[in-house]
């Protein structure tokens, strides 16, 4: 556990400590359903235990870490209704920051994407799962960040926090290859400028996605 994580400097040392928390959890460095441990978190950042519990208040505070066992905070296991209105949200949202990136289109934004649809695929082929995790999320954050809009971005990761713990179900249904499919398709479409076709890939991607973790996660018998 923790086991690429690196000291933490001590300029900026709470915004640091959630910050590094933040990527280990969309890295899936925490299961749903695990309990984060103050102590071995400090340890592992080299840091006391009082940057570890705000940042778990903060967390907390936007629903990424809840109670699951006693008091101690982790991962929470996403029911289905609020699966199902995440994915809702992330339509629309990841929707709009689509249409906004599309206006703002130019030679570097298609590079940076025809980069990283490399990189998915390589890791996809290789069955790298946490390396093709990182760099579906890179992957989708580039695209957001053309939007130029920090709010919207600021609320698209906030929304990666809650689900992205659960992505790694999607390994098992071979669910990486048929959305890189949607990635080629909307990298295609963001050279050519068809926003109604990227918005439409996009929404696939997610929806797709949303399908596989709903069979996989509640088809044993699990209350919604």
């Amino acid at each position: 556990m923790l086991k690429n994580s690196k000291p933490i400097q001590k300029d900026k040392l709470h915004d640091q400590v959630y910050d590094r928390l933040c990527t280990l959890l969309r890295e899936g460095e925490f299961t749903p359903g695990q309990a984060i441990h103050v102590a071995r978190v400090a340890e592992a950042f080299g840091v006391s235990a009082m940057p570890v519990r705000e940042a778990l208040t903060r967390l907390q505070a936007i629903g990424v870490v809840a109670n699951v066992s006693g008091r101690s905070l982790g991962v929470p296991r996403l029911g289905y209704e609020e699966l199902t209105d995440l994915r809702d949200v992330r339509l629309e949202v990841e929707a709009l920051a689509v249409k906004w990136a599309l206006a703002n289109r130019d030679d570097i934004f298609v590079a940076d994407l025809e980069k990283l649809l490399k990189r998915l695929e390589t890791t996809e082929r290789s069955g790298d799962v946490q390396s093709y995790v990182k760099a579906n999320y890179e992957f989708h954050l580039r695209i957001y960040r053309q939007s130029n809009s920090p709010v919207l971005i600021d609320i698209i990761n906030t929304l990666w926090l809650r689900v992205s713990p659960h992505l790694y179900q999607l390994e098992r249904e071979n669910q990486y290859k048929v959305s890189n499919i949607h990635h080629r398709k909307i990298v295609r479409a963001i050279r050519e400028g068809d926003e109604a076709t990227a918005t439409q890939e996009l929404v696939l991607d997610i929806s797709d996605a949303y399908e596989v973790l709903v069979r996989t996660l509640f088809s044993k018998g699990r209350s919604r």
